[in-house]
C-alpha cells in the first residue's frame, strides 16, 4: 500500500552514510522528533544564509556607500 503523502508536501529522497543516518534517527527518537520536521528546519535555516545575497566586495581605499 502506498504512503498518504498530504498534498503540500513532497518526498524527497536523498543518500547519506549509514552511520550519519542512525546517529540522526537515534537522536531524533531522543527528542521525540520526527525525522523529516527536523530536516525541514535545517533545510530552511540553511536556505536563510544560501539565498541572502553576498555582501559587495570593495577594493582596499575603496568606501562603500549606502
Amino acid at each position: 500500500m502506498a504512503k498518504k503523502i498530504p498534498p503540500e508536501m513532497a518526498e524527497l529522497s536523498v543518500y547519506v552514510d549509514k552511520r550519519l543516518k542512525l546517529r540522526f534517527k537515534l537522536a531524533c527518537t531522543a527528542q521525540e522528533k520526527p525525522m523529516s520536521e527536523v530536516i525541514g528546519l535545517l533545510m530552511k535555516q540553511w536556505l536563510e544564509t544560501a539565498e541572502t545575497p553576498p555582501e559587495p566586495k570593495t577594493q582596499p581605499g575603496q568606501n562603500v556607500q549606502d
